[in-house]
């Protein structure tokens, strides 16, 4: 059958192919809810270790501080990915008179390192409890190092904050501004499919 008979088909039930669109792009449009807002901070983080004032080196005296602070990062990482250091900020959000279980930031926290340098991102629904999260996760990745690692000592490492608690909001992902319209355009396949079956079941001659 050539091209110019397959599109007399369609063209002779247009009315198939359009009814399973309309219906897909009308139930989509009645069901439509606009995504609830999702705000991520970013936040990177030196962590030093003091070298020893004294012994005897082959190298210099630095190098072995400078090595046990970028095993301290990455101890400092994966920790901020447990359910220990969630509890303990929701602990320190607590303190600070704002109720957040710590079910509730399982998972919120991404964590990575480079070297010495922590990187972490936190994501929430609300802009201004993401701040206060993010403040606590510093303060809890400051003072409390110590406990999740008992070899740093009392003191714990040197955890310092290099970037401010910048709140932003992360756009809609690429899949939620494209599923109506693969919908659509799937309903129409399944049209055009719907339009040779009727052509199959009631034939007509075909110019």
């Amino acid at each position: 059958m050539e091209l110019r008979a397959y599109w007399h088909i369609i063209t002779r039930r247009w009315w198939l192919v359009l009814i399973p669109a309309i219906l897909v792009l009308g139930a989509g449009l009645a069901t439509y809810h606009r995504p609830a807002p999702v705000y991520q901070v970013g936040l990177r983080f030196t962590v030093g270790y003091a070298p020893e004032s004294s012994g005897t080196y082959l190298y210099d005296r630095y190098y072995p501080a400078w090595l046990a602070s970028e095993y301290i990062a990455g101890g400092l990482g994966d920790w901020a990915k447990t359910g220990d250091f969630a509890s303990e900020v929701s602990h320190e959000l607590e303190r600070q008179g704002l109720a957040i279980p710590a079910s509730a930031l399982i998972g919120r926290f991404a964590a990575d390192n480079k070297r010495s340098v922590v990187t972490m991102f936190i994501t929430w629904g609300d802009a201004r409890q993401l701040e206060a999260i993010a403040t606590a996760a510093i303060k809890v990745l400051q003072t409390q190092n110590a406990q999740a690692f008992p070899q740093l000592g009392p003191s714990g490492a040197i955890v310092r904050a290099v970037d401010p608690v910048n709140v932003g909001q992360v756009p809609s992902g690429l899949r939620a501004q494209l599923e109506l319209p693969v919908r659509v355009a799937l309903a129409l396949c399944a049209g055009i499919a719907l339009a040779f079956v009727a052509h199959y079941i009631w034939p007509e001659r075909v110019a």
